[in-house]
């Protein structure tokens, strides 16, 4: 499985915010995320990191 968890970077820590994200695209200025059980979200910030190593994405608030 090639799926990240996505987290939001927040106080100098880091939050979970949408566990198994299999689809991230840009969309009007935010982030829409989906997951392998169609859960979906959108962020409202910008990409801060992106781990394909640690299967990991950090989000930080605009």
């Amino acid at each position: 499985m090639c799926e990240a968890n996505a987290y939001i970077y927040k106080d100098g820590k880091e939050e979970l915010y949408l566990e198994n994200v299999d689809i991230m695209r840009p969309e009007e200025g935010k982030i829409l995320l989906k997951n392998l059980f169609g859960e979906q979200k959108v962020f409202d910030g910008d990409i801060k990191e992106i781990s394909l190593l640690r299967h990991k994405i950090v989000l930080e608030k605009k």
